[in-house]
Order: C-alpha cells, then sequence, then structure tokens
C-alpha cells in the first residue's frame, strides 16, 4: 500500500490561525502538484484530513481533480500541534488493505508521520507530495518513494537541524 502525504499549499493572511484558507498561489500549487502526479495517485480510495480549513481546501481540490467521490475523513490526530501519540495513532488506526490513502495536515505532522514510517527526516514544503510505500502500519517500515513540489521531483532530506527552517 502506499500513503501519499500532501502538505496543505500556502495561505493566506488572517488574524486566527484556524480561519487561515489557502491563497491563490496555495491553489496553484496544490493543482499543478495534484495534477503532475495524477496517474499515481489514481489508486487512492481514502482521504483523511487535519480540521483545519486549509487542509480541508487543499484536499478538496486533490479529490476533485482525482474525482473521488468518498468523504474527506476529517482526523483530530492531524490537527496543527499534534505530536508522535496522536501521529502513531493515527497510522495504526488505518486500514492497510483497501487501496492507497491520501493524507493531508500541516508541517510538524506531516514530518512526524514520515519519519515514524520511513525513519528518514523529510524537508515538506507547502503543496508537496510524498509518496511512502507501507507494507504494515509499524514504526520504519516505509520506504519513501518520491516527492513532488513547485522546486522539483527531489526528496528534500533534512542533513542539519538548521535545514527545517
Amino acid at each position: 500500500m502506499r500513503i501519499f502525504v500532501l502538505r496543505h499549499g500556502m495561505t493566506a493572511e488572517s488574524d486566527a490561525d484556524a480561519k487561515r484558507e489557502l491563497s491563490e498561489k496555495g491553489i496553484d500549487e496544490v493543482k499543478n502538484v495534484v495534477n503532475l502526479r495524477r496517474a499515481d495517485l489514481q489508486t487512492v480510495t481514502r482521504i483523511y484530513s487535519s480540521p483545519m480549513i486549509r487542509v480541508k481546501q487543499t484536499l478538496e481540490i486533490a479529490a476533485d481533480i482525482l474525482s473521488i467521490d468518498e468523504p474527506i475523513i476529517e482526523s483530530q490526530n492531524l490537527t496543527t500541534g499534534s505530536r508522535l501519540k496522536e501521529i502513531v495513532d493515527f497510522v495504526t488506526g488505518l486500514k492497510f488493505d483497501n487501496g492507497d490513502i491520501l493524507v493531508s495536515s500541516h508541517q510538524s505532522c506531516t514530518s512526524i508521520l514520515v519519519l515514524w514510517l520511513t525513519g528518514e527526516d523529510i524537508l515538506i514544503s507547502n503543496g508537496s507530495l510524498l509518496a511512502i510505500d507501507v507494507e504494515q502500519p509499524t514504526q520504519g517500515c516505509g520506504k519513501v518513494l518520491w516527492q513532488e513540489s513547485e522546486s522539483g521531483s527531489q526528496i528534500k532530506r533534512a542533513v542539519n537541524f538548521v535545514d527545517q527552517f
């Protein structure tokens, strides 16, 4: 099975984090990356989202492009500020026998998810899409297949802690 991790696109200004929506640039980022990897994403059968508006918008765009009619499943374990325990609870609760999964969340959540599954510290920029091959929901069981973003198809592995900022 594959888990596709899609970080939400760039956001517009807002007086509250919970109200931040995608900017026009963010909408374009999501459309571009999903269209670039559309063939790879055709196997997605379930979509999981953070409860934040910008993430829901990101996945609505992806679902529309991919013609996925299944509802987007909201998970509190994918919200801003979720830590390792919440991310592990999310992953271990996934059904690994019903096709591929598309997950979208925020920088901290996506980084923790990828690190736990693969053991790799990957930089996931806004509007970036990452594919992981996973046989079972256990720590270190996944393999990063590819990453796609506006800046190209190179997998962005962190070398130093400062790389994340």
